[in-house]
């Protein structure tokens, strides 16, 4: 495909038609035709409205993964090791009595309950679409994630010392069905952002990096209150609670805006008419409506997707799952060794460096017309695996500590986090690019596939990572 691809009325007898010149001398989303054959006008987004509501859909898209991730010194007071407590057979076992079997293997198993169901609903996410209308599909997950985050609220001051393992695994099987929810979201959300101009999409993306900083500071802030881990986990559990109601509403107010009926209700995909390499598409009502092709997409893309898959692997295979065990080589017990060193530096830092990666991507302009930059700095991505094994992670039983210092554990973690940010970016924004409009829905659900599958092999490879250590 050209680099611009302007929108087209198919031939001069469509052109006198509709009254138009050939080729429109406006941007793509100022004007089209809609199958009434009346031009629409793009109507103003009023101080940006609809642009901050993407920007905290796409917060609330990983805010489930980053609560429960962040929330670590709660789940490990949930699970640590108490008087004639029961082994865990399935569990591998931990020979550094500061850590139970539980607490141990908790966060591998975590990430592995939330990456497997994820990804398996977003391979089904090209099946949803066809089934299930976009509405349904935001309005249900959104409501599916409030009702289980409340329960996860309820538990935290229960006392659950008695049914340890039981509360293991309804913890775990809690996350399953977020994180289904939050897939289903996922998918619903980026169909939906594909409707709009590019802004909106690039406010998703950044908007998922938000959503680390903002758990991240929710916990720093409970730990600086000085409450107990289980306050300080009811403190951000009921702040997520808020955000998902908050998103709901948000979207409900969404439908309702004139930019909202302009790009999805007002235009239906077969008012769109785009010129390709090989086909011009005639807009006569219904009659002309071009097919997608899954097929077809896919040849177009699949560098983009294997981009985006290898680049969450090498993520997920270390983060959270090492990063979490990382401590600072400071053997002195000060309140930022002991309190504050994991959440600034594994969450919040990683989490801002990600968000940073994501903007400075648009603000310097990055080739996106190109697959190179995206596969080079994903494949490159890969040396951060090494880097985190032999940083300070404990317990560990085979790999020597090779990074022994605080300082430069910082700036590995905010590399990481930045390029992570960039080919995030970088991929999604690179869609339009490289399908024709009609096609990028379709685009962008098989793009979320290569997510989730980037994520939960990822999150597989994690498990075997901990026990390498």
């Amino acid at each position: 495909m050209d680099d611009q691809d302007p929108l087209v009325f198919g031939d001069t007898v469509n052109n006198r038609l509709f009254g138009l010149p050939e080729v429109l001398d406006k941007n793509v989303d100022d004007i089209i035709v809609n199958e009434c054959n009346t031009v629409l006008t793009k109507p103003p987004d009023r101080y940006n409205f609809g642009f901050l509501i993407f920007y905290v859909l796409g917060t609330c898209l990983l805010l489930p993964w980053y609560f429960f991730m962040t929330a670590n010194d709660y789940w490990m007071y949930k699970l640590r090791n108490l008087p004639n407590d029961t082994q865990v057979i399935f569990l591998v076992p931990n020979e550094d009595h500061s850590h139970s079997r539980l607490q141990a293997n908790f966060t591998s198993f975590l990430t592995i309950a939330a990456s497997v169901p994820s990804s398996l609903t977003l391979l089904l996410n090209t099946y949803l679409a066809k089934k299930m209308s976009i509405h349904f599909r935001m309005i249900s997950s959104l409501m599916l994630m409030l009702v289980l985050f409340t329960i996860t609220t309820i538990l935290v001051n229960l006392d659950s010392d008695s049914w340890q393992i039981l509360f293991f695994i309804i913890t775990l099987g809690t996350v399953i069905f977020l994180n289904i929810g939050s897939s289903i979201m996922q998918g619903a959300v980026f169909n939906l952002v594909t409707f709009f101009d590019s802004s909106y999409m690039t406010a998703t993306v950044c908007g998922q990096a938000l959503g680390g900083i903002v758990a991240a500071l929710a916990q720093i802030l409970a730990l600086w209150w000085g409450a107990s881990s289980v306050h300080s986990a009811f403190v951000y559990f009921l702040f997520a609670d808020i955000f998902i109601l908050l998103s709901l509403v948000l979207y409900a107010i969404l439908v309702k805006t004139t930019i909202y009926k302009y790009y999805v209700q007002d235009v239906p995909a077969s008012a769109w008419i785009r010129r390709s390499s090989s086909t011009q598409y005639a807009l006569l009502g219904n009659e002309q409506t071009p097919i997608v092709d899954t097929y077809v997409v896919l040849k177009k893309i699949w560098k983009l997707g294997l981009s985006t898959c290898y680049n969450f692997l090498v993520t997920m295979s270390v983060y959270p799952a090492v990063t979490v065990l990382i401590t600072s080589v400071n053997e002195e017990h000060t309140v930022w060794t002991d309190t504050y060193f994991l959440p600034v530096i594994a969450y919040l830092l990683f989490s801002m460096c990600d968000f940073l990666g994501r903007v400075m991507s648009n603000l310097i302009q990055l080739p996106v017309n190109s697959i190179w930059p995206a596969t080079v700095l994903s494949a490159l991505r890969t040396i951060f695996i090494p880097l985190m094994m032999f940083c300070n992670a404990k317990p560990r039983h085979y790999l020597p500590v090779l990074i022994n210092n605080d300082q430069l554990y910082a700036v590995i973690i905010s590399i990481f986090g930045f390029t992570n940010g960039i080919v995030s970016n970088i991929t999604m924004a690179s869609i339009p690019y490289f399908v024709d409009k009609h096609e990028l829905e379709m685009a962008s659900s098989l793009m979320i596939t290569f997510l989730g599958i980037g994520i939960s092999t990822g999150s597989l490879i994690s498990f075997g990572m901990v026990n390498l250590l």
